[in-house]
């Protein structure tokens, strides 16, 4: 499964949690949340299913990201300004944790339990597919 594939899951499945649940404090799309202070935690996302992505900083600190396989991404895709970002240092991590948002241990689990059965089923959908043909 691509990368792609995954990143699509993953907005998919937060905005369909979004409209169940409607947590308070939470962006309404994926797009606006993990644009807007829970970069982080998108990166905690894919890690899940790349874990050996690294964490990557924007220069300013404005925005985290994941380099997976020489590639950076984030919520919108694959990246194209490399420039912009850097290996996220001790410095980077403490700033993180002082400046952006952190879901509730309850919307962080759900939301990966969806996420990693989302992911996994079209995975098996895949692999069934390769079976048929």
């Amino acid at each position: 499964m691509k990368i792609i594939d995954v990143i699509k899951i993953l907005n998919d499945t937060y905005d369909d949690f979004y409209l169940e649940y409607k947590p308070s404090l939470l962006y309404p799309s994926s797009e606006l949340c993990f644009n807007n202070g829970y970069c982080y935690e998108y990166h905690r996302m894919l890690k899940i299913f790349y874990p050996k992505a690294i964490l990557v900083m924007q220069n300013d600190r404005m925005h985290c990201a994941t380099l997976i396989d020489g590639e950076i991404y984030d919520v919108n895709g694959k990246r194209e300004d490399y420039f912009n970002f850097h290996k996220a240092t001790g410095a980077d991590i403490e700033y993180i944790y002082k400046y952006y948002g952190f879901f509730s241990d309850w919307v962080k689990e759900s939301l990966n339990n969806m996420i990693r059965n989302n992911v996994y089923k079209e995975k098996n959908k895949v692999k069934v597919l390769v079976k048929i043909n």
